[in-house]
């Protein structure tokens, strides 16, 4: 069945693993939710059952999939790497990691200096010194950005499976995030909703919620712990390649 909705959905494994999945568990927490307050309190009503029969044909069923994975996949960029890593992400953890004034991470002075040189002559890009960067962090970060991206292509290309496998694990956890925006929001309204309707705490739904929230709140700091995992090995593979180590 998974393989069917990934051909479907015409996803590559980073989909399959950091897109859709996420997307479906937000998505089915949020259900659990739904179905025990909202649908239980018109259980005598046939409305919602024409509109279950619609949403389970296969073409709404892969194309609302494909718009719930992208939407959740922006709001998590927009929302969670914004406010982590600022505006254009200038603080994301591969962008700090080539400052020399940054020392909050396992990438050494020496490694740095050696990735510095190899941009230099592969791409003729020169990261500002450590003095420059005292004098203009904002413009040190942007150069620095603007590396990261021929890093990311070099280590794409060169096919190195840890990296793809750190990315994958840093792009679930934050595109879960992203998901549970919408959807834990969604479940305690339907949660206030149905006490508001019937007076009684279902506890199902309240465990449920529970979990959810246990849940993301131990996603948020495994998604920044993994953003760091994914930016360490994203650089050192780059140095490995260029320095034929891999």
């Amino acid at each position: 069945m998974i393989e069917k909705i990934e051909k479907l959905l015409k996803m590559d494994d980073y989909d399959l693993e950091a897109v859709f999945t996420p997307a479906v568990v937000n998505m089915l927490l949020f259900g659990i939710v739904f179905t025990c307050t909202l649908l239980s309190l018109v259980e005598d009503t046939i409305w919602w059952q024409s509109v279950l029969a619609i949403a389970s044909s296969l073409a709404v069923s892969v194309a609302l999939t494909r718009f719930i994975m992208n939407a959740f996949r922006g709001i998590s960029r927009i929302v969670f790497e914004n406010t982590l890593y600022h505006k254009d992400r200038l603080y994301f953890p591969t962008t700090s990691m080539l400052l020399l004034g940054d020392n909050s991470t396992g990438i050494s002075k020496m490694m740095k200096d050696r990735v510095r040189a190899d941009l230099k002559a592969l791409y003729n890009i020169k990261l500002l010194t450590k003095g420059q960067e005292a004098a203009d962090e904002m413009e040190a970060r942007r150069t620095a950005k603007d590396a990261v991206h021929f890093i990311r292509k070099a280590v794409a290309d060169n096919g190195d499976a840890m990296t793809r496998r750190k990315l994958k694990r840093y792009g679930m956890f934050r595109n879960f995030l992203g998901g549970a925006i919408c959807c834990l929001p969604l479940s305690f309204l339907c949660w206030g909703f149905g006490y508001n309707h019937t007076g009684a705490i279902n506890s199902t739904v309240l465990a449920v919620l529970i979990i959810y929230l246990i849940v993301c709140v131990i996603d948020f700091f495994i998604t920044k712990s993994a953003a760091i995992d994914y930016a360490e090995t994203l650089i050192t593979t780059f140095d490995k390649i260029n320095h034929n180590e891999a």
